[in-house]
């Protein structure tokens, strides 16, 4: 388990959303499900704060629930900034109330 509870593994996939989250997007011409973003960010920030948890407590660190939240809405609100930025992408504070929630259920998750 430490292997996949590594720093490494942590800040890799926190990489990989901050990649995925400032190239440009096709238009699709409108969602098929409303609100599907919404429910795209909340998953990925659950499995960020998961995987942020995991990796404290494998590594000794107690009590690290807040450090999470803290690290998983840093990471969140400087993507959507860098994205105000891009001509391609745009700022939503939704999106923002979106990651904080799946960071929540993240580390609910971890501590039940």
């Amino acid at each position: 388990m430490r292997n996949l509870f590594s720093f490494r593994i942590l800040f890799a996939y926190t990489f990989f959303i901050l990649f995925v989250s400032v190239i440009p997007l096709k238009e699709t011409g409108g969602l098929a499900f409303p609100f599907l973003d919404k429910i795209i960010h909340f998953l990925i920030y659950t499995l960020l704060a998961f995987l942020a948890v995991n990796t404290f407590r494998v590594n000794n660190k107690k009590n690290c629930y807040l450090k999470v939240f803290l690290y998983c809405f840093f990471v969140g609100s400087l993507i959507e900034c860098i994205q105000y930025f891009l001509p391609f992408r745009g700022f939503e504070v939704f999106d923002i109330f979106a990651n904080s929630l799946g960071s929540v259920l993240g580390i609910l998750i971890r501590i039940t």
